[in-house]
């Protein structure tokens, strides 16, 4: 059996776990190796960004009433999709709490008193 049959079987289940993690990846199956078992290659599409990701054609079928096989799909599919989207951008060295505290501080303060300010009374 490819990978092909089984999307056919278990379409709305792969397209339930995916729509779960993200309404705008696309995906598409391609045939994967029969080396570890019956496996297919799920390519999945955001934007500009591009993955793959290999699951098991047995993993698919229990993912229908087994809860937890379902959630290792899912997990597999999220870590793929948070690796396409921190790809583009550069880790900071400090972390992102140093950063964004250094981002705040380097904001110049606001003055609290005001040019063209009237000393006289008004008549």
């Amino acid at each position: 059996m490819h990978g092909r049959d089984v999307i056919k079987e278990d379409q709305t289940t792969l397209r339930e776990i995916i729509r779960s993690i993200d309404k705008k990846l696309d995906f598409a199956v391609r045939d994967g190796s029969e080396a570890d078992g019956p496996s297919f290659t799920l390519h999945l599409t955001m934007q500009t960004r591009e993955g793959n990701v290999s699951l098991s054609i047995d993993d698919v079928k229990t993912a229908k009433t087994d809860l937890a096989r379902r959630h290792e799909i899912r997990q597999k599919i999220k870590r793929l999709r948070d690796h396409m989207r921190d790809a583009g951008f550069l880790k900071d060295v400090l972390g992102t709490k140093a950063a964004r505290i250094l981002r705040h501080s380097s904001k110049p303060e606001e003055s609290f008193h005001r040019q063209g300010f009237r000393q006289s009374p008004r008549r």
